[in-house]
């Protein structure tokens, strides 16, 4: 059964172009664009612009005159090609934006998904919106197009003034020439018609409501939706979401892609020079396709499986026989106005809901813990002030013990998600309990409203992450023996802030996973830096593990020792080459290898496999485990496929694509690939497969949960050094 890519092969001319050589200024390359855009084009390469011509005439007269081949100069011709399709578009009234995609909204009325729910009068749109772009595939360059969604504002401010939507502390855009909305700043009073705004550098700028448009975000969209249709607003957002779902599945969106290609064919669409686009169909790459192997997971007595669901249940955890939390110790904290239904959830969670599949023995009888020993404390309200007295007199009740909580249940609302930090009941009980050593696990007061169907295997993923930070291991990830010791870094990060100002930080989160003994082995190293620290952070972290586990494993003079680091980066700079490097430096009694792989869910690549279109859910789906290789140094990977899909409307599922980079010094794709796709079904958050690996989402959660704890005035990390540091506190 054939299965393709939404890349299209371009046909290369065998053409000569002049083109002019001019040192590159910015100042330059801006006022050539703006003078002279309609009869040239201007590329920056390196130290230098490129200047082509539509008459063979240049608007400059100093510079280098050369004679290109197409043939010879690829990057070039793919960079024509889309000057090309955008002078295209232009000239047909058409509106594309960017370059690197060019993106192209679809204006017909049919293409407004939230006319059909809200009808076509209603201020937001939800509309087709197509990408091109071009990228070598196997060395062949190719136009790739994708289909998506946007959502747009077809109103002005004043329109929600005037329907009496509060603007105050919303973001607001202005519209530019190029049709881009540039980001103004936020509401922060109004007077009449007239708003005032403040922008990021805090200046206060006046503005007339008819001259400014909302930001066309989720949270907008959310609240005006409750605005206009409060009491059904639950319904009507799960509408618009199986809507856009299934607006993305499979079919739709191949049927759209290729009604774009075939007009792109049909039109003899020109280059500057006059030369035409020519792309070919997609083809079948049904036989260069890999489908990898179940992964296979190690419990307790060494018993392996590759289904982590029964091998889990038939033999318990790996730690099963020397866990040491035996009849845990567990405090649960609660509004006092939700105590009884919070007592008969947590009774659930720990000894099961006996009409379900997978969740009919609980945390107690799934993972083998005996029983628990469990003590409720109530908040008399949500304020942080009653949450710190319940916390504190459960903390102290086990001081006065001599004796400490193994877990913590602490009960939120969905609402606390929009509180600052330091008004945040959820962080302040983190830290509260972080500080005396105690793993916290949260859920919100909207999750008892679930069906006992549904509520199973909510709990189902809440008694594994449970498990993990009382410091059990679930399962260990099988490892196929190789003659290196290696250890595998996960590098994530979060973007840190309550508004979008200059006080936001990137937290960058470190995690290692290292191969001893045929299993590999999540370790308990975890850090969080700001970017500036990140470099000297990775140096120590990596030679803090090296350390610890050369005497573990018994690592002899002359081993090979493979280090290969995973992140969610636009590229690795020299700084991570440079830390891997001073770390080879300190260790030359080992032979140390390594290999930096960016890991990437953010393009426009798909799959399209018609062995699944007649499938209900996920028609055109590859399934889990398909890969194809890309280039030397490229594949894409698929970590969700067909199968993973919860439900018809889920849309298309989208590949991750593995770039190693080019200083390297271990380049085996194939091998890096497998190790990559197997940590996607590693997490102790769920049983399901992630669209990521545990190296990457643990690093992420680890970024995100010690970047807000460090907005506590008072919090330190050196918190976490202690006992709790054994556990996977970060789940």
């Amino acid at each position: 059964m054939p299965i393709v890519l939404n890349a299209f092969p371009l046909k290369v001319p065998e053409v000569e172009l002049d083109v002019l050589r001019i040192p590159y200024e910015k100042e330059t390359l801006d006022d050539l664009r703006s003078s002279y855009t309609t009869t040239h084009c201007f590329r920056r390469q390196g130290d230098h612009i490129l200047i082509f011509s539509r008459d063979g005439t240049f608007p400059v007269s100093d510079g280098t005159t050369e004679t290109i081949k197409f043939k010879d100069n690829k990057n070039i011709f793919c960079f024509l090609v889309k000057d090309g399709l955008i002078r295209h578009l232009t000239g047909l009234g058409r509106n594309p934006l960017g370059f690197n995609p060019i993106e192209l909204v679809s204006t017909k009325p049919e293409d407004n998904i939230l006319a059909l729910i809200l009808g076509d009068a209603y201020p937001f749109k939800i509309c087709a919106k197509y990408s091109i772009d071009t990228r070598f595939v196997q060395g062949h360059p190719c136009l790739v197009i994708d289909c998506t969604t946007r959502y747009i504002l077809k109103e002005n401010a004043l329109f929600f003034l005037n329907a009496g939507f509060d603007l105050i502390n919303r973001y607001v855009v202005t519209e530019v020439d190029d049709g881009y909305k540039k980001l103004l700043g936020s509401v922060s009073s109004k007077k009449g018609e007239t708003l005032h705004i403040t922008r990021l550098d805090g200046q206060v700028i006046q503005a007339n409501a008819k001259d400014v448009y909302l930001e066309a975000n989720r949270t907008n969209f959310d609240d005006y939706i409750l605005h206009t249709h409060s009491a059904q607003k639950e319904t009507i957002i799960e509408h618009i979401r199986q809507s856009v779902s299934t607006f993305n599945g499979g079919e739709n969106k191949k049927n759209r892609i290729d009604m774009l290609k075939k007009y792109i064919q049909s039109k003899a669409i020109p280059l500057i020079d006059g030369t035409c686009i020519e792309i070919e169909d997609s083809p079948n790459i049904q036989n260069d396709c890999r489908q990898m192997q179940k992964p296979i997971f190690v419990f307790n007595d060494n018993v392996e499986a590759d289904w982590v669901e029964k091998g889990l249940t038939q033999n318990g955890p790996y730690t099963k026989r020397t866990f040491d939390k035996n009849d845990p110790s567990i405090c649960v904290i609660c509004a006092q106005r939700d105590k009884g239904r919070v007592e008969q959830f947590v009774r659930k969670l720990l000894k099961g809901i006996s009409n379900t599949k997978y969740f009919r023995n609980g945390l107690e009888g799934k993972f083998m813990l005996g029983t628990s020993r469990v003590e409720v404390f109530a908040t008399a309200s949500d304020s942080v002030d009653s949450y710190k007295n319940a916390i504190e007199t459960a903390i102290r009740k086990k001081v006065d013990d001599g004796s400490r909580w193994d877990l913590a249940l602490v009960q939120v609302r969905q609402s606390f998600k929009k509180l600052k930090v330091t008004e945040n009941p959820y962080y302040i009980g983190k830290s509260l309990f972080f500080l005396h050593q105690v793993p916290v696990q949260d859920f919100t007061i909207e999750l008892l409203a679930q069906s006992d169907y549904s509520l199973g295997y909510s709990l189902n993923n809440m008694a594994l992450a449970c498990y993990a930070k009382m410091g059990g291991v679930p399962w260990l990830l099988k490892a196929s023996p190789t003659l290196s010791h290696e250890l595998v870094i996960g590098i994530g990060s979060a973007n840190i802030g309550q508004e979008r100002s200059g006080d936001k930080q990137r937290i960058m989160g470190i995690t290692t996973v290292f191969s001893g003994d045929g299993n590999y082995i999540v370790s308990n190293s975890s850090k969080a830096v700001v970017p500036e620290a990140y470099s000297q952070a990775l140096t120590t972290l990596l030679e803090e593990t090296i350390e610890k586990i050369q005497k573990r494993m018994n690592w002899q003079k002359g081993d090979t020792i493979r280090l290969i680091f995973h992140a969610q980066v636009k590229k690795f700079n020299q700084e991570e080459i440079e830390a891997v490097r001073a770390v080879i430096n300190k260790y030359r009694e080992y032979q140390i290898e390594y290999a930096f792989l960016k890991i990437s869910e953010n393009h426009s690549l798909q799959m399209f496999d018609s062995a699944t279109a007649k499938e209900q859910k996920g028609s055109l789906a590859p399934i889990r485990g398909r890969t194809y290789q890309l280039s030397k140094n490229e594949i894409l990977i698929y970590l969700i496929g067909q199968r993973e899909l919860r439900q018809d409307t889920d849309g298309h599922p989208r590949g991750v694509i593995l770039d190693i980079h080019k200083d390297s010094t271990f380049k085996d794709i194939k091998y890096l690939s497998v190790q990559l796709y197997n940590f996607a079904s590693h997490s102790w958050r769920s049983y399901f497969p992630n669209p990521m690996p545990v190296t990457i989402t643990y690093s992420d959660l680890i970024a995100r949960n010690l970047g807000w704890l460090n907005q506590l005035p008072g919090w330190s990390d050196s918190v976490m050094i202690g006992k709790i540091r054994q556990s996977q506190w970060f789940l």
